[in-house]
């Protein structure tokens, strides 16, 4: 096998090397947002999206009438 580093990308598997990696934080009062874009020339090639909410999960209880 192999140890040059691939890419599952819209064109199929790419050597990593041949594309350009771009992040974008998006910081908010309640969530923290990472966009990874992949770019062959000025096509994007992948995407992908990671989100941290600084909130977390909140229910109230309401108990059912029988």
């Amino acid at each position: 096998m192999s140890d040059v580093p691939l890419i599952w990308t819209s064109h199929g598997n790419m050597l990593v090397s041949l594309l350009d990696y771009r992040t974008e934080w998006d910081f908010q009062p309640t969530y923290i947002k990472l966009t990874e874009s992949y770019f062959l020339g000025d096509e994007l090639v992948r995407q992908s999206a990671h989100v941290y909410d600084k909130q977390g999960i909140t229910a109230s209880g309401q108990a059912a009438q029988i």
